[in-house]
C-alpha cells in the first residue's frame, strides 16, 4: 500500500499533460515542444507538445494521472495538455498504443485521444489503438468501456466493450462494434507477440489486415 501512495505521489507531481518514460527499448525518437531532439532515458519527463516516435523500438509512459500508455514500434504520438488541446491527453497519428487508463470518479474529466479519423474517450480501462497509413482508426477494448466518434460533421458515437472492436475510415462514422473470437489481449489486429503495460506478453491468433509499416 505504501509503496503504491508513493507512485502515485510521484505521478501527480507532474504537471498536466506530462508523461514520464518508465520504460523503453530499440529505436526511439524524441522531439521537444521546440523541435530539439532528447536523449531517451528512463525517468525522462517529456513535457506536453513533446513528440514520440518508435522505429524498431517501443516506450512505456506512465502519465501525469498514473495512467500506462505503451507505444508500439513504428508510430508516432505527440503528448497533448487537456486543459488546452479539446481535451484531448494524446494524439496518435501512425502505429499502434495499448493502453490501462485509471479509473475515473465523479466530475475528472476523460481521458482522451485524437487520431485522424477519431476522437476516443475513456473513463478508465484497458485498450489499444490502431492507425493505419490510410489514416484509418481501430480501437479494440480488453477491459471497460470505450466511446470512439469519427470526426465526419454529424456522426454518432459508439461504445465498444470488451472483446470488441470497431474501425474508423477518415472522414466518416465508427463502425458498429464487432466481436473478436480471438485472444483480445493482444492488442492487434494481426497475429503477433505483444507487450502490455502490465508487462505481461500474449500471443494472438492470426486475424486479417495489414498493419503500419
Amino acid at each position: 500500500m505504501g509503496a503504491q501512495q508513493s507512485f502515485q505521489q510521484q505521478q501527480a507531481s507532474l504537471p498536466v499533460g506530462n508523461a514520464k518514460i518508465a520504460d523503453l527499448k530499440g529505436e526511439v525518437l524524441l522531439h521537444s515542444p521546440k523541435g530539439e531532439v532528447l536523449t531517451a532515458q528512463r525517468s525522462l519527463v517529456l513535457e506536453t507538445e513533446s513528440t514520440i516516435e518508435t522505429g524498431k523500438g517501443s516506450v512505456l509512459l506512465n502519465m501525469e494521472d498514473g495512467s500506462e500508455v505503451l507505444v508500439k514500434p513504428h508510430s508516432r504520438v505527440v503528448l497533448k495538455s487537456p486543459d488546452i488541446s479539446r481535451g484531448l491527453c494524446l494524439e496518435l497519428f501512425i502505429g499502434n498504443i495499448i493502453a490501462k487508463v485509471q479509473k475515473r470518479i465523479g466530475n475528472t474529466p476523460s481521458f482522451r485521444i485524437g487520431t485522424p479519423s477519431a476522437v476516443i474517450t475513456i473513463r478508465g480501462t484497458r485498450f489499444s489503438v490502431e492507425v493505419t497509413k490510410k489514416k484509418s482508426t481501430y480501437v479494440q477494448v480488453f477491459e471497460g468501456v470505450v466511446e470512439v466518434q469519427g470526426l465526419l460533421a454529424g456522426s454518432a458515437p459508439v461504445l465498444v466493450r470488451p472483446d470488441f472492436s470497431t474501425e474508423v475510415e477518415e472522414n466518416r462514422g465508427a463502425q458498429e462494434p464487432r466481436s473478436h473470437p480471438f485472444d483480445e489481449r493482444s492488442g492487434n489486429r494481426a497475429g503477433q507477440k505483444v507487450e502490455r503495460p502490465d508487462h505481461q506478453k500474449t500471443e494472438s491468433r492470426s486475424k486479417g489486415g495489414d498493419r503500419p509499416d
